[in-house]
């Protein structure tokens, strides 16, 4: 079939044809919207899964949905690389745009009118230079914004924010992508933010998303997280949602998918969505159409499975050292695990002292996570078996 008309769309953070089996985390949403409009509070929201669950696709939708009922909305994606943003600038430079919206749209008066000038003392911290204007004369709001403690400051920010937010009849959210990428002080400034605003029924709230390892690193950063947070499991769609993921783009051009063809391509991709999309469109563009059939299907799955290991699977295992190749080899054995680390370590002949940097620097690099202590297992679905097809250099 014409791959110009192709609507599957593999790729990282792209928005799929449809967006199946996510409705209860968009209502979700939704009610805590409808809520902060009637003045009650809600707890911020922490999403976690495993890579190519989609997690990224959902944030972006409760972003756009907050950002078309008029809501101050920020985005950011959190950095660990050597020459990481800080946070504190990023979050500056999402408000800059985020704020210049609300200027355009608002009276600078009131209680927006302080907002301004504390989110000026808050970026002054971050670029003295005052390059992150926000198109309107106002003078900083001293002794608000500007300590240099990102948990004062942001807390501050969030606060005054909120209250502008309020008198304009609406809300302030802060989107975090990767968030288990941030510090611990980091983690435990949005924390206090969050904690701060609830107890003074403010509008600003924080979605976050990240690894399954992000409530952990949470609790850690304050103890009180887990009372902080509404915690939400994004994990591989059903059987029903997968299949309308596959099905109902397909309607719109007139094409049909054989019951065999479907089954085949959501047992293949375990229902995770990145997959789903990835055969989809391999299939798409193999079969001759208007009728895909489970034949085609195998043959999609055949192409999707090489893309994915030239691009998904490989760009991972090349980050990985060749200790930390090795030490993900052992845990293959296991196939999506979780493995034990001690187990781990027996099969590689070594103490556990020993491949503990290893396995850490995995963990940085996020490549695994500790599901709990003593366990390790890979963020990727299907990693084992992308592992158990490269040859043993």
């Amino acid at each position: 079939m014409d791959p110009v008309s192709n609507p599957y769309a593999p790729g990282a953070g792209l928005r799929p044809p449809e967006l199946a089996g996510r409705d209860r985390e968009i209502e979700g949403f939704a009610i805590l919207r409808r809520r902060a409009q009637r003045g009650l509070s809600s707890r911020s929201i922490v999403m976690s899964g495993l890579r190519g669950v989609g997690k990224t696709v959902l944030l972006n939708e409760l972003a756009s949905s907050a950002g078309r009922e008029g809501w101050i909305v920020g985005k950011v994606e959190a950095d660990r690389s050597t020459g990481r943003r800080d946070f504190r600038e990023q979050v500056a430079g999402t408000m800059n745009r985020a704020l210049r919206e609300a200027r355009g749209s608002w009276e600078v008066a009131g209680k927006l009118r302080r907002a301004l000038a504390t989110f000026k003392s808050f970026s002054l911290k971050t670029d003295p230079s005052g390059g992150l204007a926000i198109g309107v004369e106002i003078d900083p709001e001293h002794g608000r914004g500007d300590t240099g403690s990102l948990e004062t400051d942001l807390t501050d920010l969030a606060l005054d924010l909120a209250a502008a937010a309020t008198e304009l009849g609406t809300g302030v959210a802060l989107f975090v992508d990767e968030l288990q990428d941030l510090t611990a002080l980091e983690l435990a400034a949005i924390c206090q933010a969050c904690h701060e605003a609830g107890q003074r029924d403010a509008a600003f709230y924080v979605v976050g998303a990240g690894l399954p390892s992000l409530p952990g690193a949470l609790a850690d950063a304050r103890s009180y997280a887990e009372r902080l947070f509404d915690y939400w499991s994004v994990d591989a769609l059903s059987v029903a949602a997968a299949t309308q993921a596959i099905t109902k783009p397909a309607e719109a051009a007139a094409v049909h998918w054989d019951a065999g063809a479907v089954a085949v391509l959501v047992d293949s991709s375990a229902g995770y969505p990145y997959f789903l999309q990835e055969f989809a469109k391999a299939t798409w563009d193999f079969a001759p159409g208007p009728r895909i059939t489970a034949d085609d299907a195998m043959a999609g799955i055949l192409v999707g499975t090489a893309s994915l290991d030239r691009g998904f699977f490989t760009s991972r295992w090349e980050r990985a050292t060749p200790a930390e190749r090795d030490y993900m080899r052992a845990m293959a054995a296991d196939q999506d695990g979780p493995s034990q680390s001690g187990e781990i370590a027996r099969r590689l002949g070594k103490r556990s002292t020993s491949v503990g940097p290893t396995r850490a620097g995995l963990i940085h690099k996020g490549l695994v996570y500790p599901p709990e202590h003593g366990l390790i297992a890979f963020t990727v679905p299907g990693m084992a078996n992308f592992i158990s097809r490269q040859p043993i250099s």
